[in-house]
């Protein structure tokens, strides 16, 4: 069961939280210099939480500030990682986890919260702020209760001076970027499994002669909050957005808002910040030698990219040669859920307009609908706790989570994170080597592999083409130069 606290948790003051759940169990809790290390002029001190008898592991740091912020962070990890964070309601008040029975949103929601809860814990790093939390779940069939298979969290991109000509920074490190990046290492872990002498747990052949996932299986995105851009672009003081009950549940309708021009425009973020921008119409392209000299970088919303998703796939281009695309079959948002704008801008500003949409694309492609819908479990409230730049990746089957640095886009400063392009290349060459593709182990460059996946960039085409026929502007997509690397 996920809780109002265990939700806003994650992003409140940890100090604050954490003596609420002491006061509610009518426990003392305390945050201590248990040592202090070094020359008095610059002490290095261990502080840790302590909430009745119970004395949590303790944290380094030069400043007693930061220190009681980052043990009580790391206490209130444990804690949320154990299902023990739930704040005791006083007799006469009323409990604000609901007692009906949990929608299928709920249910996604919890399995991603419990799933991250369980993932901060076993990380060193200093995780106090607000986050941003996106998770994938699989479910094999109906009945499934689903298990997560990728998780993420951040909201930062990185600036200008951190692209590289190699593949090696993740240039955005947004939750549900994040997530799906993760996704594409699970896809590449199942292929090099698979063989066509006896069947596959995830794969099977189909028509096209390609591999497709399992026709039972299903995959479902949780986020925390709006994707930013087009689909954020609302006041919840206006309607009723994130209360009430979820429209059109059982039949899964979308109902778009399409109410003034600004509602559907293609945005970017904001280079190294959060929140974003509208894309100018008369805008050209990005140069390698014009953000080096100082021009902003541009990086798509978040909504932006989901609508791609929903119609090239989540799978990306250098999957697309191997697999059939893979759709999503429903998004759950935990805060700022409003079902018209959350509608028009992961899918139906797309297939606004005519000829028919799906007339236009490829075979095996289609312009994707998924069941859109919030978590009701709870009623989280905003938060206005400042976000940190790191980003946490997992998918199923890592030992452990990896922490980036979403303004570098690297792990720890110098090392390169396992999601960025040229790992990830590296791994759809060696699924090309134990398939014997030859023609696509040709490709010079991890552009040219891309761009040999013609079905995949003709559906793209299609999609940026009704985009700015719907009067949407243009997509904004990185110097070419930065994905001419190789391996």
């Amino acid at each position: 069961m996920i809780s109002t606290e265990s939700f806003s948790a994650v992003n409140k003051n940890p100090i604050s939280a954490l003596m609420e759940y002491a006061q509610s169990r009518h426990q003392q809790a305390k945050i201590e210099v248990v040592s202090q290390r070094g020359p008095s002029h610059k002490p290095t001190f261990i502080i840790a939480a302590m909430i009745g008898n119970r004395i949590f592991p303790g944290v380094k740091s030069r400043s007693k500030k930061d220190g009681r912020t980052e043990a009580a962070d790391l206490a209130l990890r444990i804690l949320l990682s154990e299902g023990q964070y739930k704040i005791n309601s006083e007799p006469g008040k009323t409990s604000n986890v609901t007692t009906t029975p949990m929608t299928h949103f709920d249910k996604m929601a919890a399995l991603s919260h419990q799933a991250f809860n369980q993932l901060i814990a076993s990380i060193p790093e200093k995780f106090a702020g607000r986050k941003v939390i996106a998770a994938l779940i699989l479910k094999r069939s109906s009945t499934d209760t689903g298990t997560v298979i990728s998780v993420g969290s951040g909201n930062r991109c990185i600036t200008g001076e951190e692209l590289s000509l190699e593949g090696n920074t993740v240039n955005d490190s947004h939750a549900e970027i994040i997530t799906r990046r993760g996704f594409i290492r699970f896809l590449y872990k199942q292929l090099e499994t698979y063989t066509t002498d006896q069947p596959h747990e995830f794969f099977e052949e189909g028509p096209s002669g390609k591999l497709r996932i399992k026709s039972n299986f299903t995959f479902h995105l949780y986020i925390s909050t709006a994707p930013c851009g087009d689909g954020a672009l609302f006041s919840p003081r206006d309607a009723a957005s994130n209360k009430g009950p979820v429209e059109d549940i059982e039949n899964h309708q979308h109902n778009p808002t399409f109410t003034s021009n600004v509602q559907g425009v293609l945005r970017t973020k904001m280079e190294g910040g959060e929140g974003t921008i509208p894309i100018e119409s008369d805008f050209t392209v990005q140069t390698w030698d014009g953000i080096v000299r100082g021009e902003r970088l541009r990086t798509m919303s978040c909504t932006d990219k989901i609508c791609r998703w929903n119609v090239v796939g989540m799978q990306g281009a250098l999957l697309s040669h191997l697999i059939e695309p893979v759709y999503l079959n429903s998004l759950t948002l935990g805060y700022l859920y409003d079902h018209g704008h959350l509608a028009r801008a992961v899918c139906c500003r797309v297939g606004k307009g005519e000829p028919d949409f799906n007339s236009l694309l490829p075979s095996g492609f289609q312009l994707n609908h998924p069941w859109l819908g919030r978590m009701t479990a709870c009623e989280p409230q905003r938060e206005t706790q400042k976000t940190k730049a790191l980003s946490i990746n997992w998918c199923f089957g890592d030992d452990r989570p990896e922490v980036i640095d979403g303004t570098t886009g690297r792990f720890e400063r110098t090392f390169f994170s396992r999601l960025c392009k040229k790992e990830l290349y590296t791994s759809f060459r060696s699924v090309c080597t134990k398939f014997g593709l030859s023609d696509l182990l040709s490709a010079k460059t991890y552009l040219d592999a891309k761009k040999m996946a013609t079905d995949f960039q003709a559906a793209k085409n299609v999609m940026l083409k009704r985009l700015k026929e719907n009067g949407f502007s243009i997509w904004v997509s990185k110097p070419m130069e930065e994905e001419m690397f190789s391996c």
